[in-house]
């Protein structure tokens, strides 16, 4: 079974930046004092936070099929970065 690509994200991008980069992103989202859509680059990721949806939504630059884009609840990503939190 392949990893869904919030699984490689987060396998890959496993570093305290990009961890506290998102968890502050996020949480200036639920306090409304950042923009209704948030988009970050990464390595081989781009990640858009999208408010109003509550939903982010990935996207692997080398995969150009649709199965090079996932939309995941605003909540599935905050788990996994805790996760990647507390193995830390």
């Amino acid at each position: 079974m392949s990893m869904s690509l919030l699984d490689q994200f987060l396998a890959e991008e496993r570093i305290p930046y990009v961890c506290g980069l998102l968890d502050s992103a996020i949480e200036a989202v639920k306090t409304g004092t950042a923009p209704a859509k948030n988009r970050f680059e990464f390595n081989r990721f781009e990640v858009t936070i999208d408010a109003e949806k509550n939903e982010v939504v990935l996207e692997d630059v080398l995969d150009a099929t649709d199965a090079g884009t996932q939309t995941v609840a605003l909540q599935e990503l905050e788990k996994g970065l805790r996760r990647l939190e507390e193995a830390q």
